[in-house]
């Protein structure tokens, strides 16, 4: 061990021990995080991959976020342990740099499949009778989602390694953990750690942006549901062939994209839609209608709430996302401009900031959660799956 002295190995061990009991209860956090990380989003790949069969346009990149989650969790908690009871003593070098690289890379991964998944929301709600992302543009997504993340996360093996530090200069007791270098090129190391906020900030405001966009029109259109329901019972009974609302549904199921889910947004609505007395519909309009299912209406009300609610669920998961990730880019900013951050805290500091640090690992341990609570044929499976293990051989 370099810079150990047979006479400082024993006190290094106590030291290093003295640091690692601090952080018994971030260990036992991390341990249910990989725990329920793996259970949850092992659940998830095999509901969503092999029980929930028929059209999955809704549900496509679920099972490709679940995977990613469930490596995240697992690579990036048992990581953490890995840290907290090697703080003084993490001297493999080829280890350090290796969980550094997986630990980002899949952290990457999970993050860009949610501004993936946010676009395809945005286009299926803001812009339904635009061009939609076909099989072959989500396959080419996650093909390009592992073409950046592995490469942003590449350099890590450079910038970060089992790094030397004291513990008392007097003393001359010297301690490795693995972490940020401070022997590398300084002003490469800024650059690259300003990369990765940056990257951070960028999706922070992009998720942000489209989800705004997306809520403002799921508002919009409930307003105008209402609105038209309001109108409806003051005016005098309708027939089917006179409601503004079946013109808009003809419209919506001329142009409809991809699958019979896509919504059609207000903001393309006709103007004939609006019921108002005296107005007549085309007759263009007329013959279309004449050819609707009676059952084509309840069938498109029933698309329209299936697509706002996988929408507010994965605003929900976004939110969580957003939360559980700012405390880290804060600590990341801190960090990258003083290379000595993590030694400046007290034996508790540490213990809490590392807390904070690590609690992005909850973006990926929370989703199984949300599925089971807003998704009904997820909720269906897991019903059957726990009645099938209870029932008798």
């Amino acid at each position: 061990m370099e810079n150990y002295t047979n006479q400082s190995l024993d006190e290094l061990r106590v030291w290093n021990s003295a640091l690692a009991t601090i952080l018994i209860p971030n260990n036992v956090i991390l341990s249910l995080y990989m725990i329920a990380g793996f259970l949850g989003n092992s659940t998830v790949i095999f509901i969503y991959g092999l029980k929930i069969k028929g059209n999955k346009e809704e549900r496509y990149f679920i099972p490709f976020l679940a995977t990613a989650d469930l490596c995240a969790s697992l690579v990036c908690a048992s990581f953490g342990i890995a840290q907290n009871m090697m703080q003084a003593t993490f001297d493999n070098e080829p280890l350090c740099k290796t969980w550094w690289f997986f630990a980002g890379s899949t952290t990457l991964i999970s993050v860009f499949l949610l501004i993936i998944i946010a676009v395809h929301r945005y286009l299926k709600v803001c812009k339904p009778l635009g061009k939609q992302m076909t099989l072959k543009w989500k396959r080419l997504a996650l093909v390009l989602c592992l073409a950046v993340a592995f490469p942003l996360a590449g350099p890590m093996t450079y910038f970060y390694g089992s790094e030397s530090f004291v513990k008392d200069d007097e003393m001359r007791i010297y301690g490795r953990r693995c972490g940020r270098l401070s022997t590398t090129n300084k002003t490469g190391s800024l650059l690259y750690g300003g990369v990765l906020v940056l990257t951070a900030i960028t999706i922070i405001v992009v998720l942000t942006c489209l989800y705004s966009k997306i809520g403002f029109t799921i508002v919009k259109r409930f307003k105008y549901k209402k609105a038209v329901g309001n109108n409806s019972t003051t005016e005098q009974p309708r027939s089917r062939f006179s409601s503004g609302d079946a013109i808009a549904e003809s419209e919506q199921d001329i142009h409809s994209v991809e699958t019979d889910s896509t919504v059609l947004s207000s903001s393309h609505l006709p103007q004939a839609s609006i019921p108002t007395k005296g107005k007549v519909i085309p007759t263009n309009t007329n013959q279309r209608l004449k050819h609707l299912p009676l059952s084509s209406s309840t069938k498109r009300r029933r698309n329209r709430r299936t697509v706002h609610r996988f929408t507010l669920m994965f605003m929900l998961i976004t939110v969580i996302f957003l939360i559980c990730y700012i405390p880290k880019v804060i600590i990341m900013l801190l960090e990258a401009n003083n290379t000595k951050f993590w030694e400046g805290f007290s034996e508790a500091g540490r213990s809490a900031v590392s807390f904070v640090y690590r609690i992005y690992i909850l973006n990926n341990v929370t989703n199984p959660f949300i599925y089971a609570f807003l998704d009904k044929k997820f909720s269906e499976q897991i019903k059957k799956l726990f009645k099938l293990r209870k029932s008798p051989p």
